[in-house]
């Protein structure tokens, strides 16, 4: 059980932050809607929420939850740097912390994961949209562009989204997360099909430049 808290690095560290990303007001908002080069920018978001992740015997390795003999819930809590381009393209360094949900004796798991997302569509009279993206260990973001170098992809996730506060601030919740076979994290190595049962929401608000 030693090792339950360490698999929380495959979760769904969450991706959220590159699916959200900063807001400006435009000219556009005057017209009654938000445009997707308006959410260009950066954005400091916070989120929490659970998953269930899937232990072989000894809980010593991830396995398919189809054949998986222990299959634990955890609790997640999350904080995340994005930043986004005018295309709706974002990158993001997300920290999550986690712990079974039923308790554990040993300290919470913390991880760090690199996500990077694109919007595949968005409606500036209603301000809601969806992305889709992809979660690495490893690699780093220069502005909205990932580099990476380094890094292994461990899964890949969808998400919706809704602009309110002149956009300043967005709320996004995730519809889906698959973790891909990967040798990372060394710790862990992550398993397709270890992941299931997602539930993550998440606030992002704007980073005000200095003046």
């Amino acid at each position: 059980m030693m090792k339950l808290r360490i698999a929380t690095g495959l979760g769904l560290v969450l991706l959220m932050a590159t699916m959200i990303g900063s807001a400006k007001v435009s000219q556009a908002q005057d017209d009654g809607g938000v445009t997707l080069a308006s959410l260009a920018g950066k954005f400091a978001a916070r989120g929490s929420g659970f998953e269930t992740v899937c232990f072989n015997t000894l809980f010593t390795a991830l396995e398919d939850c189809a054949t998986a003999p222990h299959v634990v819930p955890f609790n997640l809590t999350q904080i995340q740097h994005t930043t986004r381009d005018a295309a709706g393209n974002g990158c993001s360094i997300s920290t999550t912390t986690s712990a079974p949900v039923f308790g554990s004796r040993f300290p919470a798991g913390v991880n760090t994961r690199t996500n990077v997302s694109t919007t595949t569509s968005f409606d500036p009279a209603t301000g809601s949209g969806t992305g889709s993206g992809s979660q690495y260990v490893g690699g780093s973001c220069n502005g909205a562009v990932f580099d990476p170098t380094g890094s292994t992809k461990v899964a890949t996730f969808t998400f919706s989204f809704d602009v309110s506060d002149s956009g300043n601030r967005i709320e996004s919740i995730t519809t889906g997360y698959s973790a891909i076979t990967s040798a990372e994290p060394v710790s862990f190595p992550s398993v397709a099909g270890s992941i299931k049962g997602v539930v993550f929401s998440q606030t992002g608000i704007r980073l005000q430049p200095q003046d």
